[in-house]
């Protein structure tokens, strides 16, 4: 269902073919709509991660299609688990005809107006990954896996996460504890600015408080 609503709204902007499909991720809500595209044209490139590729045959794959069908109230039964098959590494150029665009797909590394989940990462990695993509594609257009795309995607997710952090660092050299570095984070202008315009804020702020609490007090030792 999630490719066939991507089609639906692709064909309301071009009756062209669909050249390629890019995974940026295994989170099954960016890939479990292979099937659709490849049901439309067999042939459509399927192109991931070889991280992606991977954790999608050996297990995540199926992980992922049970709980889009739990978390649907069983409306995306149906749905096949059909993995990207094309390996893209660091640096890799996409050639489709004479139209050149200077974008990057950062996937749910950042977001647009919208909190994303740091369980699987970390706000220290997130900075140095930030840095990388920053320095590798000067001025490039951000393609966030939720939300619209822009040039200051990542700033703006930076600030963010920045207040967070360094309010958790700041309760760590003061011993306070999860508790105040909420708090503290609640209070940072960097916070404030962006917490009436992110999704899910107020239901995510304690987890991810206590993620940068934790984080930056393993990082002090």
């Amino acid at each position: 269902q999630i490719g066939e609503m991507a089609l639906r709204q692709i064909r309301q902007l071009t009756q062209a073919p669909v050249v390629a499909v890019i995974n940026t991720h295994y989170h099954g809500d960016h890939w479990l709509g292979n099937h659709a595209f490849v049901l439309e044209n067999p042939d459509v490139p399927l192109y991931a991660h070889e991280k992606t590729i991977s954790a999608i045959k050996t297990g995540q794959g199926e992980f992922w299609r049970n709980l889009m069908e739990r978390s649907t109230d069983n409306a995306t039964i149906g749905t096949a688990v059909t993995p990207p098959t094309l390996a893209l590494s660091h640096g890799d150029v996409l050639d489709f005809g004479d139209t050149k665009q200077n974008l990057v797909h950062v996937g749910d590394v950042a977001m647009d107006n919208r909190i994303a989940f740091m369980d699987d990462g970390s706000f220290r990695g997130t900075f140095k990954n930030y840095d990388a993509l920053e320095a590798a594609v000067p001025d490039a257009l951000w393609i966030p896996a939720h939300g619209h795309p822009g040039k200051q995607v990542l700033e703006h997710n930076r600030e963010l996460f920045e207040g967070i952090y360094q309010s958790a660092e700041k309760a760590v050299e003061q011993m306070g504890g999860q508790e105040l570095a909420k708090s503290l984070a609640l209070e940072d202008p960097r916070v404030k600015k962006y917490a009436p315009v992110t999704k899910g804020f107020d239901e995510n702020i304690g987890k991810y408080t206590s993620l940068a609490y934790l984080e930056a007090e393993s990082a002090s030792f």
